[in-house]
């Protein structure tokens, strides 16, 4: 398990960063929508220029890329609901590796 570093605030409100989980180096791309009526984060990942997951809503309580099929293992998003000035201190996004088949 891995927590994939998120900051908080309107300094924050589009982030990149890259982050090894297991062998992909994967980009990440998580920009604060503030147009709808409800405050929410959304995410892009990207392997080697390829996206593997786009427009992912940051939404606690789930593997918020189960329905991607990235490859990469499971992406839980944890905590409270979000807020411009909360990710990353009231919920987390953890990285839960593929289980290996023998």
């Amino acid at each position: 398990m891995l927590t994939i570093p998120l900051a908080a605030g309107v300094d924050n409100a589009h982030q990149r960063f890259s982050v090894q989980l297991g062998d992909n180096l994967i980009a990440f791309q998580v920009d604060f929508i503030s147009y709808l009526d409800v405050p929410a984060w959304s995410m892009n990942l990207i392997r080697g220029g390829v996206t593997l997951a786009s427009g992912v809503m940051l939404e606690p309580g789930s593997d918020v890329i189960q329905s991607y099929q990235a490859g990469i293992g499971q992406l839980v998003f944890t905590g409270k609901d979000v807020t411009l000035d909360n990710l990353g201190i009231d919920n987390f996004l953890v990285w839960i590796p593929p289980v290996v088949e023998i």
